[in-house]
């Protein structure tokens, strides 16, 4: 499916419950599709709700983005009959085209996460850093100024950039641009990706300003912020908006600073800042302990993280807990490794395969022993559905597909690999 079909595809109800003609509209109205839509897809479109799209790549299965932004897979299903398919001209029924399959939809996640960041690094400025940065004057706390559109280093990323290469509607793609550290500059309409040390710094300062300004950590405001900021810092607001967003909760255009999203984030940091390496827990704690900001405490217990812990922690999507050869068999025991000997690896689930296969055989490479409980975090992101139950069943039954399961002496099954 390719981009521009993306953008202009056209869907035509054929008579049957849910049997609809799609076509592009790029001059070869005579190339017909037939897709059966679930009924509250064909419901959506009989009333005239336009917003139904098809994305993808020509290297992409195509996705159909609904109404209400649910991603669907368009498979191809084979027919055991020729269908024609007519229409009528001057009275005369008109043969369009002979079909011998049909697209049905499948619920679907389209992996979107990865494509933004690849869409986002077309920019060759790199993460920003700062308006003293921008030599060429294209980013500034000046709204009158724009980009030039005839750039020479490297695309300028817009939303329209996003809908003709990522599998999903704005509201999903935005939820990850705030999740990556990604704004919008409102003047030019280009996204831009923070750097990492900038967005903690202007998180430093929010988090000082808020002291000095006896501001109450779960009522704060962007304008509030910015103006406080602006003046001495020279911080976009479009900043810090979205330092806010990925470190705060939002409610009402009132947001309240989320710790345990703070402490997600500097951890991310202190792995991605040792490579590969296994972390010794109190090493680890030691690391984050130092990095986390003063006015801001981690209600959980730290000093517990043994093994059995790791998984429903703060770094539990982050890493997974190993151990050294001679404290093996304490791993899946009833108690665990206590922290004092769990090592922490880490795993960065996005530069883990999307296929299912792929990914789990990566994931048994860099432990051959794995409970459900470890493993869920590092697949849920594969399942369609968002219900704990749902995912729950997805690992279960991938592990049983992939992997040999043997109880352990903690009553949980522990599973080595089966893939070759």
């Amino acid at each position: 499916m390719s981009d521009s079909a993306a953008e202009t595809t056209v869907f035509e109800h054929v008579g049957n419950d849910g049997l609809y003609a799609v076509s592009g509209s790029d001059g070869y109205p005579e190339e017909y599709r037939l897709l059966e839509l679930t009924p509250e897809i064909a419901a959506q479109l009989d009333a005239g709700d336009t917003t139904l799209v098809v994305r993808g790549r020509d290297t992409d299965t195509a996705v159909l983005i609904d109404a209400n932004e649910q991603a669907h897979a368009m498979h191809t299903a084979h027919t055991s009959n020729s269908m024609y398919l007519l229409t009528q001209d001057s009275g005369q029924l008109v043969l369009r085209t002979k079909l011998h399959q049909v697209f049905d939809l499948q619920p679907t996640r389209p992996q979107i996460r990865a494509r933004v960041l690849e869409v986002l690094q077309w920019d060759t400025r790199g993460a920003f850093r700062g308006t003293e940065f921008e030599h060429d004057g294209s980013v500034t706390n000046d709204d009158s100024v724009t980009n030039d559109d005839s750039v020479t280093d490297g695309v300028r990323v817009t939303d329209t950039v996003f809908d003709q290469h990522v599998q999903a509607g704005r509201t999903h793609v935005r939820r990850v641009l705030d999740d990556v550290l990604a704004f919008r500059h409102n003047a030019s309409g280009h996204w831009r990706v923070l750097d990492a040390g900038y967005a903690s710094d202007v998180l430093r300062v929010i988090l000082a300003t808020h002291v000095e300004r006896d501001w109450p950590l779960d009522a704060l405001h962007v304008d509030t912020v910015y103006s406080a900021l602006h003046a001495e810092s020279h911080i976009l607001r479009e900043v810090v908006d979205a330092v806010l967003r990925r470190f705060a909760t939002e409610q009402m255009g009132v947001f309240a600073m989320d710790t345990r999203r703070v402490c997600v984030f500097l951890a991310e940091q202190i792995f991605a800042s040792a490579g590969s390496r296994a972390w010794p827990v109190p090493e680890f704690l030691r690391a984050l302990r130092a990095t986390m900001p003063p006015q801001l405490s981690l209600h959980e217990d730290m000093s517990e993280w043994g093994s059995r812990s790791i998984s429903t922690s703060v770094v539990g999507k982050l890493a997974v807990a190993t151990c050294a050869p001679a404290d093996e068999h304490l791993l899946h025991s009833p108690n665990g490794v206590p922290a004092s000997l769990t090592l922490l690896l880490p795993l960065d689930n996005n530069t883990l395969p999307q296929d299912v296969r792929a990914r789990m055989r990566e994931l048994f490479a860099a432990k051959s022993k794995w409970t459900a409980r470890e493993m869920r975090p590092f697949l849920e992101d594969l399942v369609a559905d968002d219900n704990p139950s749902v995912v729950a069943k997805a690992v279960d039954s991938w592990l049983l597909k992939f992997g040999r399961g043997v109880r352990g002496s903690n009553g949980e099954s522990v599973y080595t690999s089966r893939i070759n």
